[in-house]
């Protein structure tokens, strides 16, 4: 018994590893629960005005249509018995919900050491859900707060562009100029904020087809091209002809390889070259942009995809970010099946590796 309970926590644990929303865990762990305890049905309860009420029902909510009498909080390990029902109680920071059970097989509760493992798995994972799902709340209300106010003022500064509020001087051109860049980067940001939140939360919505990956770098290079013509940089790219056709959704895919262009001809010095190229390996595609820029330092690589970080370098610092276009860009590459690694040395450069699917069929 001990080895099967051993074997159905793993499977526990690993059905919750990936799920990042609080209602598919509490989907996750019912289904879980029941098959293990050979129950009829299972429902989390919460507590509401001080009485125990369903939140979610695996089949039948109208089995748990009832004011459950259940203790605030429970410390008890295992299974309390209600009857033909049996409660689990699932810890969370400063709460405690109940996992409810009907008619569940009685031999296969009597583990509680077993149960309060698999209690505090499902708590901790509802804890994480509910912590990234409060944050993606906050990001919300902020990015709809944000963008009223945006919006005006681009929207004043391109009048004030076009000469509809009277002839401009060029040092007012140029003032109106700097308004409207600095929206721009603050409409990046905020674009940012939503797609983090989206991954983090596992809403993100991709459409993945068939993308040429010449003609989405040929887009991102578009995209980017003031900031690499703007240092003068040269740009050398080796794209066999036959390269196969990438899975990917393909704004994303975009948005992914100008963000990478960007930082290799912001951290390359004036006159630097970038280099692109791409091969098929097997079931994949693997393209590579390389610069002969700054370089990061072992210790910056070991937090670059953490999110709203920056490197301390003076040199990275003089040049404006949020530190969040790569987080988002492994998040996006991870949901379409791919991965991006990055290696570099200071002084030597850095080489940006991104591997994605090949297109089915091709």
């Amino acid at each position: 018994m001990m080895e099967t309970m051993s074997i159905a926590l793993e499977e526990l644990a690993q059905s919750l590893r990936d799920l990042r929303d609080s209602s598919a865990i509490r989907r996750a762990a019912l289904a879980w629960v029941v098959r293990w305890t050979r129950g009829a049905d299972g429902a989390f309860l919460q507590r509401e005005g001080g009485i125990w009420r369903c939140q979610e029902a695996l089949w039948e909510s109208f089995r748990w249509e009832k004011e459950w009498a259940l203790p605030e909080r429970a410390d008890l390990p295992g299974w309390q018995g209600r009857e033909d029902v049996c409660f689990l109680a699932i810890p969370l920071r400063g709460a405690t919900e109940w996992l409810g059970v009907w008619e569940p097989d009685p031999s296969t509760l009597m583990d509680a050491r077993a149960w309060s493992v698999a209690a505090l798995l499902i708590g901790l994972a509802l804890e994480a859900a509910m912590d990234r799902e409060a944050q993606s709340a906050f990001l919300s209300t902020a990015v709809h707060e944000l963008r009223l106010p945006m919006t005006s003022i681009k929207g004043y500064a391109d009048l004030l562009a076009k000469g509809m509020a009277g002839p401009l001087t060029d040092p007012q051109r140029r003032f109106v100029e700097i308004i409207r860049s600095n929206i721009d980067r603050l409409t990046g940001l905020v674009n940012d904020l939503l797609e983090y939140s989206r991954i983090e939360t596992g809403r993100l919505r991709l459409r993945v087809e068939p993308v040429s990956l010449g003609e989405a770098f040929e887009e991102a290079l578009r995209r980017v091209q003031v900031e690499i013509g703007g240092r003068a940089h040269r740009v050398e790219q080796d794209l066999p002809g036959d390269l196969p056709m990438v899975a990917a959704d393909r704004e994303r895919l975009i948005y992914i390889l100008s963000k990478v262009l960007d930082n290799a001809a912001k951290y390359t010095p004036s006159g630097g070259e970038i280099r692109i190229r791409a091969l098929r390996t097997g079931d994949a595609v693997l393209c590579e942009i390389a610069d002969r820029g700054i370089g990061i330092s072992p210790e910056d690589q070991a937090r670059l995809f953490t999110p709203f970080w920056r490197s301390e370098d003076p040199r990275v610092r003089e040049v404006p970010g949020f530190g969040l276009s790569l987080a988002v860009s492994r998040g996006l590459l991870r949901a379409m099946g791919g991965e991006i690694t990055i290696e570099s040395a200071p002084g030597q450069g850095t080489q940006v590796r991104i591997r994605l699917p090949c297109a089915q069929g091709t």
